[in-house]
């Protein structure tokens, strides 16, 4: 010790004690307090035996009317669990009957296949998607190749910038950070010098609070103001994509009508530090060459998210430009946005190359604020610029929700350009927590409507009925189901010159383990659970009931979130007292559209009592060895030649083991149903 510098010790040798004082240059090096993601428990029992399975999800519609007849179903088949990735491919199916012609086709509409490496945070689709461009550019569909970061495949992972309170601990010491009131983290650190990151989960300006109290109850409270702004990225994050294919054409038109030429859209964004994010973005085609660079500033937590854009580009009609700014701020109960975004006649994008305008200038300016009791206002003003037309808007909206649940809304809207305006007003009143009756006026025609909704978990009846007045008078009503198994609805809209009949319907149907099973439409991960042949075991999403399993002892879970880890369990109380559970929890995590298997490895036992004596009747001696011929399982005799036998496979032959010899038992078969037996005396030969 007397080598380091800055440290001395003294030595007591009568009270046999040694003290030691350090300078703070000597203390241990910097701490970094970051908020990490909860790990799992060392005994969490975690699983992602993922399966194969194919998948068929459909939305059926079909509707009659006076000399027309329509019928259409929209299709997805997806695969996964069998190869890496998922396959899916979705079909628009349409047959329509009119007085002059009939029309019957089958367009396709999306083919892809997607691998997600969530260690790399990264997705990759070969075949049918979109663009993903930055936030001043325009989609496309195109099919070929997408590669892109995804920070979806790790829910946990908060990617905005994070705020850093940066302090020195003389003392041992707990650090607890507080936001807008609530605890974040609660962190030990040693004596020297740490770093908190603040990591707001909310858009906008909020409050920190950090607690410092050390080992001899002093507190220290140190305040922060924190802006969260999802579209920046923190300090060190990077982001890209990488799109390369052939443009789609007449999409939902014709199944495979893709340009001739190939195009490439690809962009990048990068988080400098925590106040400041570059992005770059290009879109290059035979005809067409695009390339710009943008920034996202955050000036302080008072002042909000600045941005900026510029893009040029190169095509047969000449170099263009584009270019833009904007601004956002909101928090304590207030909200404001303004940009502008100005293109000249001759920019050109990939977008441009299919047909589609783009306006020459585009200004929005929206603020709203909070009333407390008189409710929330907004107003907004909307301007789109092309060469021969001008539309600008102005719109004002004021909205309040009363006691029990009463809620209104009025909008007014004026069109500039067409001198026109119109006031639009909504009235819902709840009654209970399945139904609501709403009234909406919206200038000459008035509207009101009943409606009774099922509960999305348990399912049920759901209708609703309603009539407009003014000019236009009709009557409608529709009944629907909700069940495990779909959605159906059936309704019917009369006005005065026909009558109108639909029939909607959608689900999907999922082969797991060679069984076919009906569900809903699901977009998420899907959980097959296996109680091992254990019928009606109640079965746990979240410490919520979700089901039971049936008599072959399996139950579908679906909508699990994709990525995210879910809670899948059982109560052990509701067993039988035959059945043993090693697991009462799981954990899965599947991504979306894939598969996994939960089983709690539960099986039923039988518990065998016995008493072993020898040809004269007399108990065995204690302590002799006994043997399970079939198992091989080992066990020893008890006082009084007693057994007890824990799912021995029965009927088995045992061999016992004393002090002078061996001798042989039989035990008999189980009988049905029985989960306890008592022999009584068995003889040992």
């Amino acid at each position: 010790m007397r080598d380091v510098p800055g440290i001395t010790t003294t030595f007591d040798a009568l009270n046999q004690q040694l003290a030691i004082s350090a300078q703070m240059a000597a203390l241990s090096g910097h701490q970094y307090l970051a908020q990490q993601p909860h790990s799992h428990q060392p005994d969490i029992r975690h699983t992602d035996t993922f399966l194969g399975n194919l998948t068929l999800g459909y939305n059926l519609n079909a509707s009659h009317s006076t000399g027309y007849q329509y019928a259409s179903a929209q299709t997805t088949l997806a695969s996964s669990g069998w190869l890496p990735g998922t396959m899916t491919s979705s079909f628009n199916s349409r047959l329509a009957e009119t007085p002059l012609e009939n029309q019957a086709r089958t367009t396709r509409l999306m083919t892809a296949w997607q691998f997600d490496n969530r260690q790399h945070r990264v997705s990759l689709t070969l075949g049918d998607a979109i663009t993903s461009g930055v936030s001043w550019s325009r989609q496309v569909r195109f099919g070929g190749i997408h590669l892109a970061r995804n920070f979806q495949l790790d829910p946990q992972l908060n990617t905005a910038p994070r705020a850093e309170y940066s302090s020195t601990a003389v003392l041992p010491s707990t650090v607890d950070l507080y936001i807008d009131g609530l605890k974040q983290s609660s962190q030990q650190v040693t004596p020297g010098q740490y770093t908190l990151a603040t990591q707001p989960t909310f858009t906008g300006n909020g409050q920190a609070e950090i607690v410092i109290t050390d080992i001899n109850g002093q507190r220290k409270v140190v305040s922060l103001d924190l802006y969260g702004a999802p579209q920046m990225l923190g300090a060190g994050l990077s982001s890209g994509t990488l799109d390369a294919g052939w443009m789609r054409k007449n999409y939902s038109l014709k199944s495979n009508d893709y340009a001739p030429t190939p195009m490439l859209d690809a962009g990048w964004s990068y988080g400098v530090n925590n106040r400041l994010t570059l992005a770059l973005h290009t879109e290059q085609q035979q005809s067409v060459h695009n390339a710009g660079v943008g920034a996202y500033w955050l000036p302080s937590p008072w002042s909000g998210v600045l941005s900026a854009h510029f893009s040029a580009s190169h095509a047969s009609e000449g170099a263009g430009q584009q270019w833009g700014v904007g601004w956002q701020w909101n928090g304590r109960g207030y909200a404001f946005s303004a940009s502008t975004t100005l293109r000249d006649s001759a920019f050109t994008d990939i977008a441009s190359a299919n047909g589609v305008v783009a306006a020459q200038r585009s200004d929005t300016v929206w603020a709203s604020t909070q009333l407390g009791q008189l409710g929330q206002l907004g107003m907004g003003w909307v301007r789109q610029h092309w060469s021969e037309n001008d539309e600008q808007y102005l719109n004002a909206s004021w909205s309040k929700t009363f006691g029990r649940g009463v809620n209104t809304n009025i909008t007014w809207t004026r069109d500039i350009a067409g001198k026109a305006s119109q006031i639009n007003l909504t009235l819902s009143i709840p009654f209970g927590f399945h139904d609501q009756f709403t009234v909406k006026s919206t200038g000459s025609s008035q509207q009101w409507r009943y409606r009774h909704q099922a509960d999305n978990d348990l399912g049920g009846w759901s209708w609703y009925a309603g009539q407009s007045l003014g000019s236009q008078k009709y009557q409608y009503a529709d009944i629907g189901n909700l069940n495990r198994y779909g959605e159906w609805h059936l309704g019917v809209n009369h006005s005065q010159t026909q009558t109108d009949t639909w029939l909607t319907g959608e689900g999907s149907l999922t082969l797991l383990r060679g069984h076919f099973y009906a569900m809903r439409q699901s977009h998420q991960g899907v959980a097959l659970v296996s109680s091992n042949g254990i019928p009606s075991v109640p079965v746990y999403q979240e410490n919520r009931l979700v089901g039971n399993t049936d008599e072959k002892g399996w139950l579908l879970l679906t909508d699990l979130p994709g990525y995210h880890t879910n809670k899948i369990a059982i109560d052990p109380l509701n067993l039988p007292a035959s059945v043993l559970a090693p697991i009462t929890e799981r954990y899965v995590s599947p991504g979306t559209g894939q598969a996994v298997l939960v089983d709690f490895g539960l099986k039923e036992t039988v518990s065998v009592v016995a008493r072993l004596v020898n040809p004269q009747g007399e108990p065995l001696p204690m302590g002799s060895t006994l043997r399970i011929k079939a198992g091989n399982t080992t066990s020893t005799v008890a006082r009084d030649g007693m057994i007890w036998l824990e799912s021995p496979p029965l009927p088995a032959e045992l061999e016992v083991t004393t002090n002078q010899q061996q001798c042989h038992a039989h035990l008999p078969a189980r009988p049905a149903g029985k989960s306890y037996l008592q022999l009584g005396n068995i003889q040992c030969q």
